[in-house]
């Protein structure tokens, strides 16, 4: 049998990731006879093989291919596009080195009787970095600055580092919730799970209306005071999850009496009681109460209560007006601030007796609330 020289005269490679076509390697191969002459125009018979880890490792990828030289007895060919069953992409050149080995029949058919093996070195190689470069940012980003960043907001929280191993978690502190609690009696409160931040309002209680009566248990007659509306205190505050905080809601004044008449002087009348403030545990939070109207016999004239001003908190007011029986104005703020609770704080109204008519008996004070808005 006439032996035959394969000289490899070139390799290189096209590549391109996000094509709809294979990827391909260009192989070239000056092919000569026993005599050292040019095979020219000859149809030659080739089976390209890629080895794994040396020179005879197992075979990962293999393809034929029946070719021609040309009148210079060169033989090209592109590796990826031979007769195969497997699939050329799907090489992993991550996983060590690789080898080709050339089986040729000069007859061109697929009796192969001259085989070469060489490692694949550099060209290859370039390969894998786009390869694997590509697939490393699908799997596992990169950390240097430059990656898409995810930052907590407004009832949201975000865990993770954006990485495999911890992917971003995005989420909304309590499924379902509607970010508020309104809270009308004292209790022991615990922060949420996944919330860092909150917004606390607070209202004091109003006082109690003061009894109709008589000023000096004379015949001159005298309505009760109205209470005094409520405070209120807001703050934001920063906190952890399963914080407490024991709430105080102030209780509503109580009403006064009104006097009754035993011949010839009315007795009896009474005060308005005072409205509870209203604290949020530790934090120093107060909307103090309002106090209770006075008894018509206090003076010849209606003695209202007073405003609950004795406020802490980021921001503070009362009520402009303590007579009102809907508080829907306060001192420097704004109308939104009490958008939750426009009837918070409902001054209890002043009695009042007459001789001619039916009496008005006075009425409590609303008790105090808090509204606990989740932030962040």
């Amino acid at each position: 049998m006439k032996r035959f020289l394969i000289i490899i005269a070139a390799l290189f490679f096209t590549l391109n990731l996000f094509s709809q076509t294979p990827q391909k390697m260009s192989y070239q191969a000056i092919v000569r006879n026993a005599s050292d002459k040019l095979m020219l125009n000859s149809n030659i018979g080739i089976r390209i093989s890629i080895l794994q880890g040396s020179a005879t490792g197992p075979v990962v990828y293999s393809e034929t291919h029946n070719v021609t030289t040309n009148e210079n007895g060169l033989l090209s060919l592109e590796i990826g596009g031979g007769t195969t069953t497997g699939n050329f992409s799907e090489i992993n050149w991550a996983t060590g080195i690789y080898f080709l080995k050339t089986e040729t029949d000069p007859s061109g058919s697929t009796n192969y009787s001259i085989t070469g093996v060489s490692q694949m070195l550099s060209v290859p190689y370039s390969l894998y970095s786009q390869i694997a470069d590509y697939n490393y940012l699908l799997n596992k980003p990169v950390i240097d600055g430059s990656e898409t960043k995810i930052q907590a907001g407004k009832n949201i929280a975000v865990t993770g580092t954006g990485t495999t191993e911890t992917p971003y978690v995005i989420k909304s502190p309590i499924v379902g919730y509607t970010g508020k609690t309104t809270i009308t009696t004292s209790q022991m409160w615990s922060v949420p799970a996944d919330v860092s931040k909150i917004k606390v309002e607070l209202w004091g209680a109003a006082g109690g209306g003061g009894g109709g009566g008589a000023y000096s248990y004379s015949y001159y007659l005298n309505a009760g005071g109205n209470g005094g509306s409520g405070g209120y205190a807001q703050q934001e505050l920063n906190v952890v999850e399963n914080q407490q905080f024991n709430i105080v809601i102030g209780l509503g004044g109580s009403a006064g009496t009104n006097a009754y008449y035993v011949y010839p002087n009315y007795y009896g009348d009474s005060d308005g009681g005072k409205g509870g403030d209203t604290w949020f545990g530790s934090s120093g939070i107060k909307a103090e109460g309002g106090t209770g109207g006075k008894r018509g016999s206090y003076s010849p004239y209606t003695v209202n209560g007073i405003q609950g001003t004795a406020n802490t908190g980021s921001i503070t007011g009362y009520a402009e007006d303590p007579q009102s029986t809907i508080l829907n104005v306060f001192q420097g703020l704004e109308r939104s601030y009490i958008n939750d609770r426009v009837l918070t704080s409902k001054p209890g109204k002043g009695g009042n007796i007459s001789p001619y008519s039916t009496n008005l008996t006075p009425t409590a004070g609303e008790g105090g609330c808090a509204i606990i808005t989740l932030f962040e």
